[in-house]
């Protein structure tokens, strides 16, 4: 942001949506500096000369967004059970959770499926399972992910793929 932007957001008080008045924030000093320019000039100071990174395409990129609790239904996951290690996902929720999790996915009941207590780890694993499915399918997709985000349970998920959370880290149940 540019002194002069800057000016001009405090003197309308941030907006018509913000409570405070232009006069509620003091005027920045009429010599302010560009911190963000400064900061800019500092890094190249310290680093020298850098490298610009390269760039992918966007249509060599692929970014994975999971679903969220409310996206269950009974059925769910049977067309996976054919990629390589899916079944060995449902395996390792049954040791933790003590139910078997691909039962209740795939034969329900839906009101059963519903609970909190179920449908948080059976959208966790079946999503996991559709990884599995992509990776066997499209593994350029897994290759070229750039991000990966998820809603609710699913940022659980995301960060399982993204190697930052293990599998068995998660505390199924328990408020995911």
């Amino acid at each position: 942001m540019n002194v002069r932007v800057a000016r001009a957001a405090w003197a309308r008080g941030w907006g018509a949506g913000c409570r405070r008045g232009a006069a509620d924030f003091p005027l920045p000093p009429p010599r302010a500096v560009d911190v963000a320019e400064l900061l800019r000039d500092d890094t190249a100071a310290e680093e020298g000369p850098r490298e610009a990174a390269a760039r992918r395409p966007p249509g060599q990129c692929s970014v994975l967004l999971f679903p969220g609790q409310g996206s269950q239904v009974v059925g769910m996951g049977r067309g996976l059970l054919r990629y390589p290690r899916v079944r060995e996902l449902y395996a390792a929720a049954r040791s933790v959770l003590g139910y078997d999790l691909l039962e209740l996915s795939l034969h329900g009941p839906q009101e059963a499926l519903d609970r909190t207590a179920h449908c948080q780890p059976a959208v966790f694993v079946a999503s996991l399972a559709a990884v599995e499915k992509l990776h066997h399918l499209q593994p350029a997709v897994i290759e070229n992910c750039v991000a990966a985000a998820g809603f609710s349970v699913g940022e659980f998920a995301a960060l399982v793929f993204a190697g930052a959370m293990e599998f068995s880290e998660v505390k199924y149940g328990q408020r995911m």
